[in-house]
């Protein structure tokens, strides 16, 4: 007895002190394949194994295999998404015998994922090994996260641990080298902004450095440092962002603020090596008495900030005065994208959801069911069934008959109602879809976005091309008022996407029938057919003159010049035609109302009412849906250049599925194109003033609209520009064609009185109720040194202050200094 005692004890202490050793003595369980033992992982994610949530984020898998023998296998990464359902991606993976397999992929996240779990499986399905990730996400305070290239990133860590615009930001800077910088703007997703000073950008490759221009045109910020090293910082970006030849760097005298003096003025004060260059659209951030400090331009929905000094040479400086960076990205981001990086962390990309749901919620109007035919067939049968038939045998001396008559016609009657539903019923897993297409001269780039149902409640899988990326679209569960669900990794995934070499699947259970699955697929490819839209257009004192050619093969329609704040209809351009467009009308379109802009290109203005039986009229709504979410997403601030819009005539287009595929497909496709827009004429130059966000001095004012709201006056300080000498400002106002259509949206043109500041009398003056043009000698009086312009609005629009209420647009005409 006294010897099983000592034998339990001893037992039980050593499962107590070491019970990884316990473990490890352990026997395979049962069940487990052979083979499983001899495999190790480890699993790197994000940046520092740090990752955002609502993003893609990079994982690198590293698995050994230590079996004489080869595995062939799946590896399998669980996420739980926004909406607290379960997705799987599986990518193929070979195990070498006595070797090691290194994996990287692009896994999207939740927006509140805490953890990841990496499995991997032999062709079976057997599980081998699998791992838990706990994922570094901040889930209490929103992050900007920054990735630095540089020569010298020890120099940039100032960036690191800022909070910005009141903390609503706090900043989190990553080091990135040129080796593992990715070749896909998926690789940059987890970024807001990229930072590069002191680097030779011709270190990059052409596919990383595309990358980075796909990345801002998708919602990114890119941020350049020049300086001494502004011939490698610039390096390829340099022909599509400037408007001219810059000079040699020099030294200059650059005042950081009065804010960061301490002993005296000359305390902000530095000597730094700059450059004066001129960014082709560009709006200046940061001015300063010798050089704008930082000057950004808009590219699609994202950003390019250039800096006229290198971010390493003001190291020391914003060390000590780190509220610098915080100042600088408040101005650089805005407001709007701040607020919207900031609620990002709560709501994820349920925006974007809604959105897509509103895009692709329509379908093939010929599925619709004749309710006038089944009507007249139920009228039909309810008189035949009763009196009819009652009748009828009555007459015959037949009653007995009656209860077998009805049946006889019941049945007749499913079949005739099942007969005339075949061409309303679904068969299978059936698509609605919308595409984007940009061609420019080199590369097109498509983005679909896909609304994936079944007719039945069981599984279902689906091949798609495997050139496309896929995104899933979720919406947060915040929005359904529900609390957080465990995530243990044992779960059923509700879809799969398993990435093969000549197919992507997305498999799916658990399912309703008819329950909407959103997926966005991106597609790259070059131009090698040369299709697109080519023309040479010049926007000058409100006339455009030039050509737009159509290159595609087939006719586009519902084809329309897009320029900031303006817009041509083009209507049909057939194949190979070129538009002439100096006799077009140029329509000043609301910046407010992306539906009244949509509508007046799709024609859906053309209809007084709504009938979804009419196809002409849910042609022209799923074209204004499609044009509505471009403009919010594609457009969404001021650029330089014009951009062409037109449809393809193919709605059944499936090009996103793979061959062979038998899916019913139903969408359509918006075809766009950027062209270089020239606003220089003999010496002259011709823009927009709003290219400039202005300062609000008083009232309530949307720069992102241009409109104000409610009955007090508000006062305006715009800023002209300190490189052109103006010679006439012009207020522009909306064109009549939208008048009506705006009062019916609740929105108003302004009408009231304009006033300009008086810098000689320090008092107002009232324009004429007709004058909308100031020459250069009428503006001399209000004009500050700095070419900047205080401009007063009193609305009469009194009785409808609640309204939105749409201001003129201010244009120039100016020599280039």
């Amino acid at each position: 007895m006294k010897v099983f005692l000592k034998t339990t004890l001893a037992l039980l202490l050593a499962v107590c002190l070491f019970p990884g050793i316990i473990y490890a003595d352990t026997t395979t369980p049962e069940g487990q394949p052979s083979g499983a033992s001899s495999l190790s992982m480890e699993v790197q994610y994000g940046y520092d194994n740090t990752a955002k949530g609502g993003r893609y984020i990079p994982v690198q898998v590293q698995i050994s295999n230590s079996a004489v023998e080869q595995i062939e296998g799946s590896l399998q990464i669980l996420s739980m998404e926004s909406d607290n359902e379960i997705y799987r991606y599986d990518y193929p993976v070979t195990l070498p015998a006595k070797g090691t397999s290194d994996t990287s992929v692009y896994v999207p996240i939740g927006s509140r994922a805490s953890q990841l779990y990496v499995n991997v499986t032999d062709n079976a399905g057997n599980q081998l090994i699998h791992k838990r990730l706990k994922l570094g996400v901040n889930l209490d305070v929103s992050e900007l996260f920054i990735g630095i290239l540089s020569d010298t990133p020890e120099k940039l860590d100032y960036f690191d641990g800022v909070g910005i615009n009141y903390s609503l930001l706090k900043t989190r800077s990553f080091h990135l080298n040129t080796e593992d910088f990715p070749t896909d703007k998926i690789g940059l997703d987890m970024l807001d902004v990229l930072v590069i000073s002191n680097y030779r950008i011709r270190n990059l490759s052409e596919q990383q450095t595309r990358a980075i221009m796909d990345w801002v045109k998708n919602g990114g910020t890119l941020l350049m440092g020049t300086g001494n090293r502004v011939d490698d910082t610039l390096g390829r970006f340099a022909p599509e962002l400037l408007d001219d030849i810059y000079d040699s760097p020099e030294n200059m005298q650059i005042n950081m603020g009065l804010e960061y003096t301490k002993d005296g003025p000359d305390d902000a004060v530095l000597t730094l090596p700059c450059v004066d260059f001129s960014l082709h659209g560009g709006n200046i951030i940061l001015p300063n008495d010798t050089v704008p400090i930082l000057t950004a331009v808009n590219k699609e929905n994202g950003l390019i900030g250039v800096a006229a000094y290198d971010f390493v040479d003001i190291s020391d400086f914003c060390r000590e005065q780190p509220s610098y960076i915080d100042n600088l990205f408040t101005k650089l981001l805005g407001d709007d994208k701040i607020s919207t990086l900031s609620e990002a962390v709560y709501s994820g990309n349920s925006s974007k959801f809604w959105s897509v749901q509103s895009l692709i919620n329509t379908g093939d109007v010929d599925r619709l069911p004749a309710v006038a035919l089944y009507i007249t067939e139920i009228l039909a049968y309810i008189f035949l069934v009763g009196p009819g038939l009652y009748l009828f045998l009555h007459q015959r001396e037949l009653g007995h008959l009656y209860r077998k008559g009805v049946i006889v016609l019941s049945l007749a009657f499913t079949c005739i109602i099942y007969l005339m539903g075949s061409r309303t019923r679904f068969s299978g897993t059936f698509f609605t879809y919308a595409s984007i297409q940009d061609a420019s001269e080199d590369t097109i780039s498509e983005s679909t976005y896909i609304n994936v149902r079944t007719p039945y409640n069981r599984p279902y899988t689906v091949s798609l091309d495997p050139d496309y990326s896929v995104l899933p679209l979720t919406r947060s569960f915040y929005s359904e008022n529900t609390s957080p669900v465990k995530f243990t990794g044992e779960e059923t995934s509700h879809i799969t996407i398993n990435y093969q070499a000549d197919a992507t699947t997305i498999s799916a259970q658990q399912i309703g029938a008819f329950d909407p699955r959103f997926f966005q697929l991106e597609k790259r490819e070059d131009n090698t057919e040369k299709v697109g839209f080519t023309g040479k257009i010049q926007l000058f004192d409100e006339k455009v003159t030039g050509t737009v050619t159509n290159n595609y093969d087939y006719p586009v329609e519902h084809a329309a010049l897009l320029l900031y704040g303006r817009m041509i209809l083009l209507d049909t351009i057939e194949p190979g035609e070129t538009k002439q467009l100096d006799d077009l009308e140029l329509l000043r379109v609301p910046l407010v109302s992306s539906y009244l802009i949509a509508e007046k290109i799709s024609g859906g203005d053309k209809f007084s009412q709504t009938d979804i039986t009419d196809k002409d009229y849910m042609l022209a709504l799923e074209r204004t849906n499609l044009l509505i979410f471009y403009l919010d997403n594609y457009m969404t601030g001021y650029t330089a250049d014009a951009r062409i819009v037109a449809f393809g005539p193919d709605k059944t287009d499936s090009q996103f599925l793979q061959t062979g595929s038998r899916c019913e497909t139903y969408g359509l496709t918006m075809l766009t194109s950027t062209l270089e827009l020239n606003n220089k004429d003999d010496g002259s130059l011709y823009r927009s003033v709003l290219m400039k966000k202005p300062s609000t001095i008083t009232g309530s004012y949307s720069a992102a609209t241009n409109t104000i709201s409610g009955a007090e006056p508000v006062t305006l300080e715009y800023a002209l520009g300190n490189d052109v000498t103006i010679e006439k400002l012009m207020f522009n106002q909306l064109s009549d064609t939208f008048g009506d259509s705006a009062e019916a949206n609740q929105l108003a043109v302004f009408s009231g009185s304009i006033s300009c500041y008086n810098f000689t009398t320090g008092n107002f003056d009232q324009l004429k109720p007709d004058q909308r043009e100031l020459t250069a000698g009428q503006l001399d009086q209000y004009l500050s040194p700095t070419n900047t312009m205080t401009v007063k609005y009193v609305s009469d629009n009194t009785s409808e202050f609640k309204w939105d209420i749409i201001l003129p647009m201010l244009t120039i005409v100016g020599g280039v200094r």
